[in-house]
């Protein structure tokens, strides 16, 4: 449980604010005819390299980031980096780790996940 804390904390503090900002800047910003900032995707890139490098270490020694069974603190990085991954060129950050991107595959190919992402994708009815 203090595991899951622990990542639950690091995903608040460290992933979520520059993949929050990525997010908009690459994914959302260009839909809405807003002007990408190029210094803060730059700015936000690089952090977001140094978080996904302590994950990729960390994702060395487990399955999942709180040990070999997956929890919350693997969902919550879900949201955010679908979009990242799949519609952006920080997919390259994500995939050129190689305990990152086995991680992703593998939490982004969940029935559950998959089921999310097609309701979010269906026109309402």
């Amino acid at each position: 449980k203090a595991s899951i804390e622990q990542w639950l904390e690091a995903e608040s503090q460290s992933f979520n604010p520059p993949s929050s900002i990525l997010l908009f800047q690459l994914a959302l910003a260009p839909r809405m005819n807003i002007p990408q900032d190029e210094g803060l995707i730059k700015q936000n890139k690089e952090k977001l390299v140094k978080v996904l490098d302590v994950y990729d270490r960390r994702l060395g020694e487990s399955r999942y980031l709180a040990g070999d069974e997956f929890s919350l603190a693997d969902l919550s990085h879900l949201p955010n980096s679908q979009y990242l991954v799949g519609g952006t060129e920080v997919k390259e950050l994500f995939m050129s780790r190689d305990n990152v991107g086995r991680w992703w595959e593998e939490i982004s190919s969940r029935e559950s996940w998959k089921k999310v992402v097609e309701m979010q994708n269906s026109p309402p009815s």
